[in-house]
């Protein structure tokens, strides 16, 4: 059986620029490499090729010339030299569905005798749309496929009975026909390492991203492990438990950090993400995991880009994870606001995530971001402005802010759909989205941004000026969503003594003021405050005047430098450098 990663991004949309400032993911296929390890565990022959990590590839090394359709030549070449009888599709995103779609209509022109089964997060979610609008796919695969796909094979040949079909779906004489009966795998089939055959592990992080930390491990070679399957909350925005079960499966210590050490020694990978939706299940363990990572002095760095829950930091697990390397992590914060938190179902409040700060401040050479999310139904002015205010009490080093997306089948998703609040997708282009919003943090903000550069829309700052019982409207959200972006990742700044911490924020801040875009005047501005901060004062000067010319040729910027107070910020930077004094609070 051939398994197929298609390219991330569809062809439409795909982006040279991007690719070469390493801005699209470039993950090993560690799912799909798992599915082949059990593959050949049961005695089937499987092999592996990613058509996303080749175009990446093939892009850095012909980067005026090259041909996004090039995963074409890679797949003919692998079919004929491996000759599959079955082909599967790996696809976690719905960002990927046209692609998925393109590369299933190519293998069903040029090799209509072999069938295709689709698995992953994305086709989970709405298998029955996936199959009736790609027709080409023959066999969909819901949830976990360890041992469901391998079951599948032993029926077909022979070695099992029909009644052990099951997490499957087929179009048949139009009508859809299912078994969503679980099976889910045992541990002794999640506790494996992936199969990886002869693809080149160590140079994904060349290509593209892999996480939130790759500002933090500079030239490190990278690579991702999972220590444990699926997650203990319930928060109702998140599709985990749809697709992993409700239960939390663990490996053995001793067999991860094995695979970190082949990982290793074969690729020379000296950094890895962890996968795991809840590494710190089970409290006692994770300590021994990381334990055993020193113990074996693996001398290597770590993230959790996934996320950590917030209440399972302990004293005692913070210690071993920053001896095992750990230099970042995620916790999913969500909310400021205890009763949104207690309608979402996280495991967490305000107070555990004060506890939580309390315990990361003895570490501040490690990089903890907060996620958290705005838009909630019903959410009010109110308690978007406790999410703010906590956020910038925390003061961890950044808060990837997005407004609420509704995922297929998660618990909010079909309450706001109920509530009428939301239109229930009527079809796979379904795009995840709550309310009609835009999500935020990219590529959005930087249209907007180009588009009012000579003529900018009015801008307020809602958060402070509408009504404290008032629930914003889609279009309120687009503003709240900036002013919210800037308290608690900008202005909070001002008020960061800690020069390491100072040191770390001003890596990912380059990182987006000068890669991910350009004419960034409050980035600039920001940046000239860290380094005024940290006694910079001729660094401090030269970011200085780019944020002034950007805002001086940008009415996008000018008005909201007006609003926030930016322009009070750059006077005062303007004294601290010309005094050659620190800036104060």
């Amino acid at each position: 059986m051939l398994l197929i990663t298609p390219p991330e991004s569809p062809e439409k949309d795909f982006n040279r620029d991007l690719v070469l400032s390493k801005r699209y993911p470039c993950f090993p296929p560690y799912g799909p490499g798992v599915l082949a390890r059990n593959l050949e565990k049961r005695g089937y022959q499987g092999a592996l090729l990613d058509l996303n990590f080749q175009v990446l590839k093939h892009v850095h090394e012909h980067p005026q010339d090259f041909n996004f359709r090039v995963w074409e030549e890679y797949l003919d070449e692998k079919i004929l030299a491996f000759q599959p009888d079955l082909i599967g599709i790996s696809v976690m995103f719905t960002i990927s569905r046209p692609s998925l779609a393109d590369v299933a209509a190519y293998l069903k022109k040029t090799h209509p005798s072999i069938p295709i089964i689709a698995g992953g997060i994305f086709v989970s979610n709405d298998v029955e749309s996936v199959l009736r609008t790609v027709p080409q796919i023959d066999i969909g695969s819901f949830y976990e496929a360890d041992r469901s796909l391998t079951d599948l094979l032993d029926v077909v040949n022979g070695l099992r009975p029909v009644s052990d079909i099951r997490q499957v779906a087929i179009i048949k004489d139009g009508t859809f026909v299912s078994t969503r009966e679980r099976a889910t795998p045992t541990n002794q089939e999640i506790d494996v390492q992936p199969e990886y055959y002869d693809l080149p592990i160590g140079e994904y992080a060349r290509y593209g991203s892999m996480g939130a930390y790759n500002f933090m491990r500079g030239e490190r070679l990278a690579s991702t492990v999972i220590s444990n399957r699926g997650c203990r909350a319930k928060c109702s925005f998140c599709a985990v438990r749809n697709f992993n079960d409700i239960s939390v499966r663990g490996r053995a210590v001793s067999s991860v950090v094995d695979e970190m050490e082949h990982v290793r020694d074969q690729y020379g990978v000296t950094h890895f993400m962890w996968l795991d939706d809840d590494l710190l299940y089970n409290t006692t363990r994770a300590i021994s995991l990381f334990k055993e990572i020193t113990r074996r002095k693996l001398n290597i760095t770590w993230d959790a880009s996934n996320g950590l829950i917030a209440a399972a930091i302990t004293p005692e697990l913070m210690e071993a994870a920053s001896d095992s390397g750990c230099i970042g992590f995620n916790l999913g914060l969500e909310s400021g606001n205890d009763r949104i938190l207690k309608s979402i179902h996280k495991p967490g409040t305000t107070q555990s995530y004060r506890k939580a700060r309390r315990i990361l401040d003895r570490y501040p050479h490690i990089f903890v971001k907060g996620f958290m999310i705005i838009g909630f139904p019903h959410e009010t002015i109110a308690q978007i402005r406790d999410t703010v205010t906590l956020g910038c009490e925390l003061q961890f080093g950044w808060y990837p802010l997005q407004l609420l997306t509704t995922l297929p089948g998660t618990e909010i998703t079909l309450s706001m759909i109920e509530q009428g609040l939301i239109k229930p997708p009527t079809d796979a282009s379904f795009k995840g989205l709550a309310a009609g919003s835009k999500s935020k943090g990219g590529g959005t903000l930087r249209q907007r941004e180009q588009t009012e550069k000579v003529s900018a829309r009015e801008f307020v700052d809602l958060l402070a000026t509408l009504p404290a019982d008032h629930v914003p409207t889609t279009a309120e959200l687009d503003d709240l969503w900036f002013v919210a972006d800037y308290k608690m990742n900008y202005e909070k700044l001002l008020h960061i003594h800690e020069p390491v911490k100072l040191r770390n924020i001003r890596v990912m801040l380059r990182q987006i003021t000068d890669e991910y875009t350009v004419d960034n005047a409050m980035g600039n501005l920001f940046l000239a405050v860290i380094a005024s901060k940290l006694h910079e004062f001729d660094e401090s000067q030269q970011r200085l005047a780019l944020a002034i010319r950007y805002q001086q040729e940008s009415a996008y910027w000018t008005k909201r430098f007006t609003v926030l107070g930016m322009m009070e910020i750059a006077d005062r930077v303007q004294t601290a450098n010309s005094l050659t004094v620190p800036l104060a609070a």
